[in-house]
């Protein structure tokens, strides 16, 4: 498996170039109470869907990321070594980012040192055979994908829930739309040309809770 290099900071406009109508973040942020921390946090997604009153510190180690975040605290930090003392938290995310380190399972064991008893962590992911519909042959596997991403977490945290999404959730309307998609998650881009529109893509991927004992 290899690590899905970053490049937030030398190549911004790829991330920038497509994003989800809907995403895990949306579905997290109704369960969150806070203090939460969100690790990994880059533009700050988590954050513009909080309910208000709920207390918000974004960790990144992307200076591009972390100016575009939307409201709170980011801190430009390492998640391998969170710079909070322990047990400072109720919650603590790590929504797709976890593929970008040569051991995740580090930085799982960081978000479980600073989350209090009965803390809640999440962590969610994309599966190897996300978008069929543009990659047939499936995406290359990294260090932290929806197949083996319970187990990681679960070495850390024991006993774990595994929300697994297969279906289509929304489509993208326009070539140009296919195309930003492409760029975004690192599709070839001649796909993008020969893909029917509407084209509705299956996404594949799973939501892992567990919960500090």
């Amino acid at each position: 498996m290899t690590v899905l290099p970053p490049d937030y900071d030398d190549d911004p406009e790829r991330w920038g170039s497509w994003a989800p109508p809907h995403d895990v973040h949306d579905v997290l942020a109704g369960e969150l109470r806070g203090p939460v921390l969100d690790v990994g946090c880059g533009e700050g997604r988590l954050a513009s869907v909080l309910p208000d009153g709920v207390e918000w510190i974004g960790v990144d180690s992307s200076p591009a990321q972390a100016a575009a975040a939307p409201r709170g605290r980011v801190v430009l930090a390492d998640m391998l070594a969170l710079p909070f003392r322990t047990e400072a938290f109720t919650e603590v995310v790590h929504l797709w980012c976890l593929y970008h380190l040569d051991d995740p399972v580090a930085a799982v064991a960081e978000a479980h040192r600073v989350l209090h008893a009965g803390g809640r962590y999440a962590a969610a992911t994309g599966a190897r055979t996300n978008d069929p519909e543009l990659m047939p042959e499936g995406y290359p596997a990294t260090t932290f994908d929806a197949e083996e991403a319970p187990e990681i977490v679960a070495t850390v945290f024991g006993e774990v829930d595994a929300e697994r999404w297969d279906q289509p959730f929304f489509p993208l309307e326009t070539r140009e739309e296919v195309r930003a998609y492409c760029r975004h998650n690192f599709v070839p881009p001649e796909r993008a040309e020969s893909a029917p529109l509407p084209l509705w893509l299956t996404k594949r991927g799973v939501l892992v809770r567990a919960v500090r004992r």
